[in-house]
């Protein structure tokens, strides 16, 4: 499956407004922490409560171009329909503090989960939004959140009674 992009080098602010500024050595130390035998974050939608399901796993964080991969693992085939309707179209990774009790690698920021999100915007502007194809054996195509575009012409007719 190809890999999700989930965090990027550069400054973002978190959903409780704390503010980072995450370097190339910061998502390689990422990557190299992560280790699924220890604690194998799942795929989720939004950032649920710790009753949610899990839609599938991720089994290694990679670095690459200045930004942070998950590689996804045993994804629902539900979830990948879901994905490809267009009502998840973007992400967002939650991590352990480096503080945190229940951190399984302490000291460190560690993967805890990556969300799927519908309507609520991420915090990382820029990332790709997955598509999981059925054409390709579970693979994943992405392009730019800021590339999407609606006009009268492209928005479903029941949705026009709203613009």
């Amino acid at each position: 499956m190809k890999k999700l992009e989930i965090l990027k080098v550069g400054p973002v602010t978190s959903k409780s407004g704390d503010k980072f500024n995450f370097s190339e050595a910061d998502l390689r130390h990422m990557a190299a922490v992560y280790n699924p035998t220890l604690f194998r974050a799942p795929l989720v939608i939004g950032h649920p409560s710790e009753q949610a399901p899990a839609y599938g796993y991720v089994s290694a964080l990679h670095y690459a171009n200045g930004k942070l991969l998950a590689e996804p693992a045993q994804v629902n085939p539900q979830f990948a329909e879901r994905v490809n309707s267009g009502s998840l179209l973007s992400l967002s990774a939650s991590f352990y503090s480096p503080s945190a009790a229940n951190n399984p690698k302490p000291g460190t920021l560690y993967l805890r989960h990556v969300g799927f999100l519908g309507a609520w915007p991420p915090a990382v502007n820029g990332l790709a939004f997955p598509e999981f194809g059925d054409g390709g054996h579970g693979t994943i195509k992405f392009s730019d959140n800021s590339r999407l575009h609606f006009t009268a012409n492209t928005i479903p007719f029941d949705m026009m009674k709203y613009v």
